[in-house]
């Protein structure tokens, strides 16, 4: 791994604005009619200024836009519409809250650690929810599915046994949530090879970009006068100025510096993930970027379809290799199309400093080069001469020291500019489909003044505790210098 003096630095940098020239991502191989809209000319005053498109900022325009009668909002891109981490990921609807129940619970509680399994559990049902009422069941080729989780150490599979029973001695009607299943039953009922075992649990998958475009293009149509995208419009900067009236009579404090001219707000929300740390210096090293890496491989007839019935996560410890400092980080994530029959292949074996980046302008030959080794292993295959590999892709997620997004109000001392209508929906920790759908709702009502503290948890806000004790630029060095 990078040497442990270097990860401060990491942690701490600037991630600045998503690169102009990203990898090309298969799930954006067809771009969408929106890909890059614009207004003729940028929008002077709005009441909701949203940076980011992806799935989080979608949900944060539509709940604003439903729950408003005349709130006006405006979305911006810094490149094409919906191509930071939602249209960069695995496409997997799939939750990890049980795995880490025992250390939730540890942390926050009995209580917190419950209900951080409810919303996500109830996150996935959502998201399914939202594709059936935009009819995008076969568009985003959703699947309603279990999940599979195996691990490829007896230590890995003792420690998820340990907090699945964790789980369900605390919270009874979670039972049956899981479903654990012994080595030999993976081989023989499901085919994966080389596990110590596994859990079967609900999930899905989804065509992410396809969603997100497919809504915000009904949203345009439903708000036409309220609600504005603009793609390659990065937000250089944010400044607090003096207030000025919106045409719909809100006071607006903040002016949005742009390449296409100023924009000026009453509210900026920042749905920006790994790049939050530009725009939100204070938040660098308790958010940091994480680039993974994403390849579609095709088995031909070497292996059968099960796309409609599962999907896949492999989980093992962290180690590096003394010789290349790469490190694997400990879980690889699968996909099948249930159609072409493609495999969505994911995970990442790089050295820190390759890692802890926000540069998805590249994509390096030997992350690909693993998982197109590794992926075939599992399978039990050991020829791969014929798995084609149909496309490969580096994505930008976002990270903090304590593993949870952080969702809520940010405070003068966090955004180093005066007046308190900034507000945070971000760092996903790599489950943004379990997490940022509800995130963005629950944000989108706290700023319109609802109380939202009955589900949403806790332990994602910006409390001083957790800001004292769990997210601290020394835990994330800590954390990444264990690896």
């Amino acid at each position: 791994m990078a040497p442990n003096d270097s990860v401060p630095g990491l942690v701490t940098a600037d991630p600045g604005l998503p690169r102009p020239n990203p990898t090309h991502s298969y799930w954006q191989h067809i771009p969408h009619a929106l890909a890059d809209v614009q207004s003729p000319d940028l929008p002077t005053d709005q009441d909701f200024a949203i940076i980011g498109s992806g799935i989080t900022g979608l949900a944060v325009a539509k709940t604003l836009l439903e729950q408003h009668p005349t709130a006006t909002v405006t979305v911006l891109e810094a490149r094409a519409l919906c191509s930071g981490a939602t249209g960069r990921n695995g496409g997997q609807m799939a939750a990890n809250a049980g795995e880490q129940y025992s250390s939730l619970a540890e942390t926050h509680g009995a209580e917190t650690a419950g209900k951080i399994v409810d919303f996500t559990f109830r996150n996935l049902e959502k998201m399914q929810e939202l594709i059936r009422e935009y009819d995008a069941v076969e568009l985003s080729e959703m699947q309603n599915l279990r999940k599979l989780r195996v691990f490829l150490t007896q230590g890995k599979f003792n420690e998820f046994k340990r907090s699945i029973e964790h789980l369900e001695a605390d919270h009874p009607s979670k039972k049956g949530l899981y479903t654990i299943v012994d080595a030999d039953t993976v081989v023989k009922n499901h085919g994966i090879h080389g596990t110590f075992g596994g859990a079967l649990l609900p999930a899905g998958t989804v065509w992410p970009y396809r969603l997100v475009t497919k809504v915000f293009s009904a949203l345009l149509e439903m708000y036409p006068e309220r609600l504005k995208l603009e793609t390659y419009t990065p937000v250089e900067s944010v400044e607090y100025t003096s207030p000025s009236l919106s045409p719909a009579g809100a006071i607006n404090f903040y002016t949005l510096r742009t390449p296409r001219g100023p924009l000026r707000a009453g509210v900026v929300i920042h749905c920006t993930n790994g790049y939050s740390g530009h725009l939100l210096p204070k938040l660098r090293g308790l958010v940091h970027p994480f680039k993974g890496t994403m390849t579609v491989q095709d088995p031909g007839n070497s292996v059968p379809n099960r796309g409609a019935a599962f999907s896949w996560g492999f989980h093992y410890p962290p180690s590096s290799d003394p010789q290349t400092k790469r490190v694997g980080y400990g879980l690889y994530y699968l996909g099948q199309s249930a159609k072409s029959g493609y495999f969505y292949f994911g995970g990442e074996n790089a050295r820190v400093d390759e890692s802890v980046t926000a540069d998805d302008s590249f994509v390096a030959e030997h992350s690909v080069g693993h998982l197109q080794s590794v992926l075939p292993k599992f399978f039990g295959k050991t020829d791969i001469s014929n798995w084609r590999l149909i496309g490969s892709w580096s994505g930008i997620m976002g990270e903090t020291p304590d593993g949870l997004p952080i969702v809520g109000q940010l405070s003068p001392a966090l955004t180093g500019r005066e007046g308190d209508g900034e507000w945070i929906a971000a760092a996903f920790n790599g489950y943004g489909m379990a997490n940022s759908l509800m995130s963005g709702e629950a944000l989108a009502l706290m700023i319109l003044g609802e109380d939202v503290s009955s589900w949403l948890p806790i332990a994602y806000g910006l409390g001083e505790k957790r800001l004292r004790e769990t997210l601290t630029i020394p835990k994330a060095v800590d954390a990444l210098s264990k690896l």
